[in-house]
C-alpha cells in the first residue's frame, strides 16, 4: 500500500516538471538618462513618415500685393486757391498772392487806399529791390511832414521781393489824411521807382484795412523799348496811364551822372473804373555824345506835396 502510494507520488512529480511553464513578466522602469550622446539617440523608423516643411522659394512667382488706384484709395494733393482779393474790409490782413508778370513794380497789398489805421502801420506787399536790394518805406502827413521812415532790405533770388514791416506813428489830431510812400533807386542814385497809398491815420481806436485794388503797373511805356539805342535829339514816347489824379504826367531823362537832358508834360485826366488813358508826347534833348539815359513817367500827390508815383525805363541816346 505504502509502496503503490509512494510511486504515484514520484510519477505526479515526473509529469510536472516535463510541462512547459508561464514565463513571468517583470515589471520595467523606462529609463531617462540625463545625457545622451549621438550613439543613443533613437533612429526613426522609416516606415512613419516625418511632417517636413515647404520650400521657401515658390515653384512659382507670387503676385506681390497691390493697392487699386481710385480716388478713395490714393492720396493726393490739391493746391490751395489763391485768396480773392474782392473782400469787404476786415480788421485782419489777408493772405499775400503771387505777382502776375504785368504787376506793378511797387505793390502794396496791405493797406489798402483809404484804410483806417492806427498805430503802428502794418505794411506788407511786393517789390522789385533797388541797388543793393535796398527800398525807403516813408509815412507822411497831412500837411507834408514826415511821421516816420525806414530802410528796408529787399533780398530776393527771383524778380520781385516781399516785404512787411510795422511803422509806428504819432499825429496831433484825431484822425488825419497820411500818404504811405515806398521808393527804389539805382546804382547812380537816381529814383526809379515809387509806388505810395492814401491812408486815414487814427490816434485811437481799431485798424480797418481796405482790399489793395488793381496790382497792375500803372504806366506801360509802349515805345520805347527799355535798351533800345535812339538818336536825332527827339524822343517820341507812346504809352499808356492810370492816373492817380488829375495833375499832369512829368517825363524826364536823366543821365547816370544825375543831369536832367530832357523834359516834358502830359496833361491827363483819370476816367471811371480806373481805365488805362494813352498818351503819347515828342521830348527833345540836346547831348555832346552817346550816353545812358533814364526815362522816368511820374505825377504828383495832389493832397500832399511829393510824388505819387514814378515809373522808369534806361534807353541808349545818341547825338
Amino acid at each position: 500500500m505504502f509502496r503503490r502510494t509512494f510511486l504515484t507520488f514520484c510519477l505526479f512529480v515526473f509529469l510536472a516538471a516535463c510541462t512547459p511553464g508561464t514565463p513571468i513578466v517583470m515589471p520595467t522602469v523606462a529609463h531617462m538618462p540625463n545625457t545622451a550622446t549621438p550613439s543613443e539617440l533613437p533612429i526613426p523608423d522609416p516606415t512613419i513618415s516625418s511632417p517636413t516643411l515647404e520650400s521657401a522659394t515658390p515653384t512659382q512667382p507670387q503676385a506681390s500685393p497691390t493697392l487699386e488706384s481710385t480716388p478713395d484709395s490714393v492720396p493726393t494733393e490739391t493746391a490751395l486757391p489763391l485768396p480773392t482779393l474782392n473782400l469787404p474790409p476786415t480788421m485782419v490782413t489777408t493772405a499775400i498772392p503771387q505777382p502776375s508778370p504785368d504787376s506793378g513794380v511797387i505793390q502794396f497789398l496791405g493797406p489798402g487806399p483809404l484804410s483806417k489805421i492806427v498805430s503802428p502801420v502794418r505794411v506788407y506787399g511786393y517789390a522789385v529791390p533797388g541797388y543793393h536790394n535796398k527800398g525807403t518805406l516813408e509815412l507822411y502827413g497831412e500837411d507834408g511832414n514826415l511821421l516816420a521812415s525806414q530802410l528796408l532790405q529787399l533780398n530776393t533770388p527771383y524778380k520781385w521781393a516781399n516785404f512787411y514791416w510795422e511803422m509806428p506813428f504819432d499825429i496831433n489830431s484825431v484822425g488825419e489824411l497820411g500818404r504811405l510812400t515806398l521808393t527804389t533807386q539805382d546804382e547812380y542814385g537816381r529814383v526809379n521807382a515809387v509806388n505810395s497809398v492814401h491812408l486815414l491815420l487814427l490816434s485811437e481806436g481799431s485798424s480797418i484795412l481796405n482790399q489793395p485794388g488793381n496790382l497792375k503797373e500803372r504806366c506801360v511805356i509802349v515805345q520805347p523799348a527799355a535798351g533800345q539805342r535812339l538818336a536825332g535829339g527827339v524822343l517820341t514816347v507812346v504809352g499808356k496811364m492810370r492816373p492817380y489824379n488829375a495833375l499832369p504826367l512829368i517825363l524826364e531823362l536823366t543821365g547816370r551822372d544825375g543831369s536832367v537832358i530832357g523834359t516834358q508834360t502830359v496833361n491827363i485826366v483819370p476816367v471811371a473804373g480806373d481805365d488805362y488813358i494813352p498818351f503819347r508826347v515828342d521830348m527833345p534833348y540836346r547831348i555832346s555824345q552817346s550816353m545812358w539815359a533814364l526815362l522816368s513817367v511820374r505825377q504828383n500827390d495832389d493832397r500832399i506835396g511829393g510824388v505819387m508815383y514814378l515809373y522808369s525805363q534806361e534807353l541808349f541816346l545818341n547825338p
